[in-house]
């Protein structure tokens, strides 16, 4: 598990790997957790980003404090975006948006992580968390499919 803030001169880092990330209750989102809103976010504030989860090469959740979750969906498939990897971005704002560039790092062994290559984020949309499980249901069906004609 992996917990880390870094501020510098030119922006703020942060690493984000399905863990806690920072949790702010005084800037909560106020709502439903079951979001479904059909209008998509240019940005979201990332102190209101609890953790994110990778479900494939091309969507993102973000899960925010108050019980939100966007899906980010990229314009393109992010060679070697797994699962299990973290995502790293820097911005000099404490928004993350879809013009924004994140870094697929890359776990090592048991030591730590290493930036993998790079991607442009697509917009925010809000999604339930039915569509959560839909999205990841047809993603576990989509690699039951490619390993069976592995065999």
């Amino acid at each position: 598990m992996i917990k880390l803030f870094g501020f510098s001169l030119y922006g703020l880092i942060i690493l984000l790997t399905g863990t806690l990330v920072m949790s702010d209750p005084a800037i909560a989102d106020e709502g439903d957790t079951t979001a479904t809103e059909d209008t998509a976010e240019l940005c979201v504030n990332i102190r209101r980003i609890k953790r994110t989860d990778v479900v494939d090469e091309r969507n993102i959740l973000f899960y925010m404090n108050g019980g939100k979750i966007y899906v980010n969906t990229l314009p393109r498939n992010c060679n070697g975006l797994r699962f299990n990897d973290g995502i790293m971005y820097e911005t000099s704002l404490f928004e993350l948006c879809n013009v924004d560039v994140i870094t697929v790092l890359r776990r090592m062994g048991g030591i730590g992580f290493s930036p993998f290559g790079s991607c442009g984020l697509g917009k925010f949309r809000p999604i339930t968390r039915e569509e959560v499980i839909a999205l990841k249901t047809k993603k576990a069906e989509s690699d039951d499919e490619e390993d069976e004609e592995a065999e």
